[in-house]
């Protein structure tokens, strides 16, 4: 009996593992298929999804920040609600699994600047921004990173 604990409590682990969650459990929430997320966001002014996607980019100074690509030259831009929770800094390239509030919005030139700075862009990259951008952002309550 005591094989068989020992066994569960190993394998029990290693499931685990190959999770990491940041904020809320997201766990549970409908996943919407990538091919969809743009028609959402070209059809709605606010909505609520999760989805899963390849983390792009990552804030280099905190965690702070992803940018995550959906597909056909898309990404969206995630921040995380409240500032109450960062991911690790060295997940680019990695799967990862968003929920929240997702909207279009234009990004300042001076807050594109400080993206470029976050990802540790060189001054002449950072002075070549010269115009807002328009972006698929989301506003995510939680992150679950898959190993």
């Amino acid at each position: 009996m005591k094989r068989i604990y020992i066994l569960f409590l190993i394998f029990t682990v290693s499931i685990n593992a190959q999770k990491l969650k940041f904020g809320d459990d997201i766990a549970n929430e409908k996943i919407t298929i990538n091919s969809k997320i743009e028609t959402l966001y070209k059809s709605k002014e606010k909505f609520n999804t999760s989805f899963k996607a390849k983390v792009k980019d990552v804030c280099q100074m905190k965690g702070c920040w992803i940018k995550l690509d959906i597909g056909n030259n898309n990404e969206v831009m995630v921040s995380f609600k409240d500032y109450a929770f960062f991911v690790p800094k060295d997940i680019k390239g990695k799967d990862v699994m968003v929920s929240g509030e997702a909207y279009t919005r234009t990004i300042p030139i001076e807050e594109l600047k400080h993206y470029a700075r976050d990802r540790g862009d060189s001054e002449t990259i950072i002075e070549s921004i010269k115009k807002p951008k328009e972006v698929y952002s989301l506003t995510a309550k939680g992150v679950i990173l898959y190993d």
